[in-house]
């Protein structure tokens, strides 16, 4: 039987997941707020997460897609 592998794009997506778990308490405070400058800002933050976790999703797919493209050379 095959051994079950979590993907780098699987572990990739649950930890940016995990890592907006972790801010929607006080993001969520922050928007309550009111004052628009703290909002700007929690929001640039998440702009620039979401940019983060981009790239690093891009650079998982070329390494999941390097690791298929070595196993099938080694079977073959």
């Amino acid at each position: 039987m095959p051994e079950a592998t979590t993907s780098r794009v699987e572990l990739t997506c649950l930890q940016g997941l995990a890592d907006l778990e972790r801010l929607e308490g006080p993001w969520a405070q922050t928007m309550t707020t009111g004052d628009p400058e703290p909002v700007t800002t929690a929001l640039r933050l998440l702009l620039a997460h979401l940019t983060v976790q981009s790239d690093r999703l891009n650079k998982a797919m070329v390494l999941d897609r390097f690791d298929a493209v070595t196993a099938s050379k080694e079977v073959g």
